[in-house]
């Protein structure tokens, strides 16, 4: 029988790290297209009107900070998803 602290499938540590790369990419094209904006002074939305510093100040910082706070917030998931990981390939290793 299998014991019920292993976990498998679904939860492997493999599918961690995948999860943390995606995350991972995702906060840096996010956190590049932050910077982009910052210098230029405007955020190009593809579908939306895009928002520019000298029109619409409260709005570009204000979008700014969500943005800024998302890209954070998907870079501490994937340092979890690693820490997870790592966690079961160590624990793995010591049985």
């Amino acid at each position: 029988m299998a014991e019920a602290g292993q976990k498998s499938g679904l939860w492997s540590w493999f599918q961690f790290i995948l999860a943390a790369a995606f995350v991972g990419w995702c906060s840096l094209e996010g956190g590049r297209f932050l910077w982009r904006s910052w210098q230029t002074g405007i955020m190009l939305h593809g579908k939306g009107p895009d928002v520019a510093l000298s029109d619409k100040p409260l709005v570009f910082w204000t979008l700014s900070g969500f943005y800024g706070a998302s890209i954070l917030l998907g870079g501490g998931f994937a340092v979890f998803c690693l820490l997870i990981a790592f966690r079961e390939v160590i624990g793995k290793g010591a049985r």
